[in-house]
């Protein structure tokens, strides 16, 4: 399992643009839960950083 942390500037974005609209929130939360459990899934389409 994964460990995820928030960096300051990511927290600020999230209240601005994520926090209050459910539907978004709710998806949100489930990819960051998919990606704690497998952060290879498929339907998450994660790749290697390259350059």
């Amino acid at each position: 399992m994964v460990e995820i942390s928030f960096s300051s500037s990511f927290q600020r974005a999230y209240k601005k643009r994520i926090k209050g609209n459910l539907d978004l929130e709710a998806k949100f939360w489930q990819k960051v839960e998919q990606f704690t459990i497998d952060p290879f899934e498929q339907s998450l389409k994660t790749h290697k950083l390259s350059g």
